[in-house]
Formats: structure tokens, C-alpha cells, sequence
């Protein structure tokens, strides 16, 4: 029936929708108990997957229990197409100031990220492949967007009222909502957005028609960021895009290599905390009457 959708982020290409499901539904179901709402039928939970779309037909799958040894082997001099080292130093805005030693704005972005503990310190790879992913789905000569907004259609139903996006399933989620206003969707979640990024909202189909103008025909869209996530290096949405209700939260650093290495950017921590549970929670309320 799918009355809550929820829209993964990067590094899924080898994941699948079952999976992710069932780790995604546990932590959702933690956090709204905890905050004594109730909790909504597993039946009424789907994911939209769209991670094999980064996937060319001749790629096969690799280590499932070890996400990072699907990872290329990426350096810094990888990073070549204006959008991803823009995003790449957009970023790492969010994190200390560098330490001595760095040849380059990129690589000093790099550096900056590697260090940061609200991301699980990952690798230089890790980074590169993640702001690759992202810049992909941007890319209109790219085939990932139509491939990821397919996926969403096909999960979105008539009951669903809740849709909630994390990290690029929030940009993914964002684009559908706009394309769709015929959707009886009332609330909208985004978890560790990168929505606030200039380079990302200038890239945005539609795109938006102007700031604090450019909201998807929801009735409430919550926007939940958490203090030590880069990624959402924007906290506060509601200035660029209207009338958002910005929740910021805090999300320990949280890393388990090969697993969930972004720490504080986890999807996990997110659908746990209290901020999620009260919009679910609203929205599906809403959502019957």
C-alpha cells in the first residue's frame, strides 16, 4: 500500500530494495516508539531503489558485505569535471579548517574530508566515488535521473502520504514530488540533504523558480540536518526553497567500515531520531482525515 516511501542515497549499486528495507524499517520503528507515536504496519512501509541505475548492463555484482570493495581506486586527479570538484570543495565547507600540507583546493577538500569525524573518516576513494555519484544523477547527459525517477514512480502509490529522502534520494524525492502534483503525498522529508547547495540547486529539474519559491505540492516538508553531517552542509532549507520546517538534530559519528561509514550522515541515525518519528507521524494523521 505504501502510505510511507523512503528514497536511498548514495552507495546502493549493489544493495536491494528487500535489504534495505528491513534495516530501514527496524530504525524507523525504533524511533517512534521511543517517541511514543504510533508505529506504522511494515506492510505500509517501500523503498524506492534506484541504486543499480549507476550500473552499466555489463557490470556485475561484487562484495556485498564489503561496500567499499566495489569502490574504484580513486586519487584526487580523478576529479576533473568542474560539478564534482565544486561539490567536492561545497562539502568540505562543513568540515575543520585544513591542516598544512595540501596541493590544491581538491585535494585540500579532500584532506578536509578524510579527517572528518562525522563522516567515519573515509577514505579519499570513498569521497571522490560519492560526490561522483552525485554529480552523475545531475548530469543531463547522464541516463541516472530518468532511471532513478522511473523507480520512484513505480512505488509511489494513491495511499501514500509520507515520503522521506535521504542524502541524494532527497534531490531524487524532491525532483518527483515537482513532476507529480497529482500525488496525494502530504508530507516530505529530507534527511542529510545536500538541497542547500547552490551547485545542486542550479542543476534541479525543474528548476527552481526563485528563492524561498520552490516548494513540491506537499502540505508540510520537514528538513531534518544534522549538526556534524557535511553532506548537509546547508542546515536551513526554508530560506532557498520557502516555507520548510528545518529540524536541526544531533547524530553521533558512527563508523563501521564496509557498512556505515558516514557516520553522523547515517540513514540509520536519522530514521531513529525524533524529528522523523513526529513528521510520520503527523503526516500519516493528516493523511486520513
Amino acid at each position: 500500500m505504501s502510505r510511507v516511501v523512503i528514497c536511498h542515497g548514495i552507495g546502493y549499486q549493489y544493495k536491494h530494495a528487500e535489504t534495505m528495507l528491513t534495516e530501514w524499517y527496524e530504525a524507523l520503528r525504533v524511533g517512534m516508539t521511543d517517541a511514543a507515536h504510533p508505529v506504522p504496519d511494515p506492510a505500509d512501509v517501500a523503498a524506492v531503489y534506484y541504486g543499480s541505475c549507476f550500473r552499466s548492463r555489463d557490470t556485475k555484482g561484487g562484495g556485498v558485505d564489503d561496500e567499499l570493495a566495489d569502490i574504484p581506486a580513486f586519487q584526487i586527479g580523478d576529479v576533473r569535471d568542474p560539478l564534482e570538484l565544486e561539490l567536492l570543495e561545497a562539502f568540505a565547507e562543513g568540515t575543520d579548517a585544513p591542516l598544512p600540507g595540501g596541493k590544491g583546493i581538491g585535494q585540500i577538500a579532500l584532506r578536509r574530508l578524510e579527517r572528518h569525524e562525522g563522516l567515519g573518516k573515509p577514505m579519499g576513494r570513498t569521497v571522490i566515488w560519492m560526490i561522483r555519484q552525485v554529480r552523475r544523477y545531475l548530469d543531463a547527459s547522464d541516463t541516472v535521473r530518468e532511471c532513478a525517477q522511473k523507480r520512484f514512480e513505480r512505488v509511489v502509490t494513491p495511499e501514500t502520504r509520507v515520503v522521506i529522502g535521504h542524502s541524494l534520494g532527497s534531490v531524487v524525492a524532491y525532483e518527483a514530488l515537482r513532476a507529480h502534483p497529482e500525488w496525494n503525498v502530504h508530507t516530505f522529508i529530507s534527511v542529510g540533504s545536500p538541497l542547500g547547495l547552490r551547485a545542486v540547486q542550479d542543476l534541479l529539474l525543474p528548476t527552481p523558480p526563485s528563492a524561498g519559491n520552490a516548494l513540491p505540492p506537499v502540505a508540510r516538508w520537514v528538513n531534518v540536518a544534522a549538526k556534524d553531517d557535511p553532506i548537509a552542509l546547508v542546515k536551513h532549507l526554508e530560506p532557498a526553497f520557502g516555507d520548510v520546517d528545518d529540524r536541526p538534530v544531533v547524530n553521533l559519528p558512527w563508523h563501521k567500515p564496509g557498512k556505515y561509514f558516514f557516520g553522523s550522515h547515517s540513514v540509520l541515525r536519522y530514521l531513529t531520531t525524533e524529528e522523523v518519528a513526529e513528521a510520520v507521524a503527523t503526516g500519516l494523521a493528516a493523511g486520513e482525515r
